[in-house]
């Protein structure tokens, strides 16, 4: 008899701390941790616009260019 009210308790208790864990996880936000913004005249090396006219578009510059006189 105390076998079957062992197991369910045992699944209530399992059931509840999922839940918890659930909870925990959606409402208990950790921030995430961004580089701090780089302080100088330009953008820096990842922006996506060109900077500098004097170098040559690359290919996936090119065609993002084609694209775009496409849709005008």
């Amino acid at each position: 008899m105390l076998r079957p009210l062992k197991s369910l308790a045992i699944a209530c208790l399992r059931w509840a701390w999922g839940n918890a864990v659930t909870y925990g996880k959606v409402c208990v936000a950790v921030p995430e941790v961004f580089d701090p913004e780089p302080t100088g005249a330009g953008p820096g090396a990842f922006h996506p616009e060109k900077v500098r006219h004097d170098i040559p578009p690359s290919r996936m510059e090119k065609a993002l260019e084609r694209q775009m006189r496409d849709l005008a």
